[in-house]
């Protein structure tokens, strides 16, 4: 009895050693950022979140600059004394879940099927709200939208965007290449163009928009069609100048100013547009397949109803419809359709590499209802939100980032 007693004992001490192993080796740093670190086990969740979200690309890496980005973000909330509670990170979740039309617990549910924790899904909710508040403590008081600026928003005859532009594109999907090479790709790119015939041959290159054929040229456009980010860097050039990398949500842009002119009357300017956006259904044959298939339906129709009448049998959750103020459009779209007239449509690159196609349906002077205080709003947080990014550049510049 006593030998069975010693030979159980052993038997449970291997176990455990066994278990203490294969914990140390999950949970194990992988990156130590400053005073924190990353685990293998984060790194793992992360890629296995944009799996679910449909991301495509470089996985790897762009879950571990999310997380360094993640770590310095905890690291600048912690040093001025911000944190936040599990009311306002479920409060996140359900923010985060209504943009695709889930509820909290059917996006937790859906992260479950796919080996995601709640834990993981939490942290990266919380370092998103940490990371808000830490910029709006920092930044907020340095940013005032008047009332004037909003007329110019409201008022497109307004020295805001007294001018149309001649500018040319380069597209650079982050789906392609990943995070880290199309950064690179588009640093290269922004240092080594110098003039409108070597823009051309690179856009022709490398851009994945429909004016990659034309050598990336967008022709003549108002400056106010442009989004908010594009147009400040593109309207500070001077004709033959590339912008500096420009983030659009899935991806990489860089532009060039050719030309400017005055612009036409103020009768002919935008300050709201309606547009169509359809997610294209994938298929066995993947991204080629659906950029054949939206180049069809663009080709299939001449109007808005057109297409939404060729696009029913996609399912209703496919299209989308919307009339918005031009500073509430989200940016990679407001980038392509900028270059479309009404009744006009181009593809794109979504964020999880899909291919969806926009449309535009009309663009007019009459406002949404509330559109003063959206577009206020819209202003306030690009401000803040820019200087949030610059900030974590300089955190990133700073920080002791070692690989384990």
């Amino acid at each position: 009895m006593k030998k069975i007693t010693l030979l159980a004992c052993g038997i449970f001490a291997g176990v455990s050693i066994a278990f203490s192993t294969l914990a140390a080796g999950v949970y194990s740093p992988i990156y130590q950022v400053n005073g924190g670190v990353v685990t293998k086990y984060e790194l793992e969740q992360r890629i296995k979140m944009l799996r679910a979200f449909g991301t495509r690309g470089d996985l790897q890496g762009l879950a571990l600059e999310q997380l360094i980005d993640d770590r310095l973000r905890f690291q600048a909330a912690k040093q001025i004394g911000i944190t936040t509670n599990d009311e306002e990170v479920l409060g996140g979740m359900e923010e985060f879940a209504a943009r695709g039309n889930f509820s909290a617990e059917q996006l937790l549910a859906y992260f479950r099927e796919r080996g995601v924790h709640r834990e993981s899904f939490a942290d990266f909710v919380r370092a998103g709200i940490l990371w808000r508040n830490v910029i709006g403590a920092r930044f907020a008081s340095k940013v005032n939208v008047s009332d004037e600026e909003v007329d110019a928003r409201l008022d497109v005859s307004a020295v805001s965007f007294p001018k149309t532009l001649n500018v040319a594109e380069i597209i650079l999907p982050i789906s392609e290449r990943g995070a880290s090479k199309t950064r690179a790709l588009a640093d290269r790119l922004a240092q080594n163009i110098k003039n409108s015939n070597q823009f051309s041959v690179a856009a022709k290159k490398f851009s994945k928009s429909d004016t990659a054929i034309r050598g990336g040229s967008m022709g003549w456009i108002p400056l106010g069609t442009l989004p908010a980010q594009v147009a400040s860097r593109v309207s500070a050039l001077e004709p033959g100048q590339v912008t500096a990398p420009i983030l659009l949500g899935s991806a990489i842009a860089l532009y060039q100013l050719r030309g400017v002119r005055e612009a036409k009357s103020a009768s002919e300017q935008v300050i709201s547009v309606s547009y169509l956006k359809v997610i294209m259904p994938g298929g066995k044959s993947g991204q080629a397949g659906q950029i054949a298939a939206a180049t069809k339906l663009i080709n299939s129709g001449d109007t808005c109803l057109d297409m939404q009448a060729n696009t029913s049998k996609f399912g209703e959750n496919a299209v989308t419809s919307q009339s918005l103020p031009a500073a509430q459009v989200p940016v990679r779209i407001g980038a392509e359709i900028a270059k479309l007239d009404p009744n006009e449509a181009s593809y794109y690159v979504a964020d999880n590499g899909a291919i969806n196609v926009v449309m535009v349906c009309n663009r007019a002077k009459d406002l949404p209802e509330g559109a003063r205080e959206q577009i206020r709003n819209a202003l306030f947080s690009q401000r803040v939100g820019s200087f949030g990014d610059g900030y974590l550049q300089e955190l990133r510049g700073d920080a002791i980032i070692i690989k384990k």
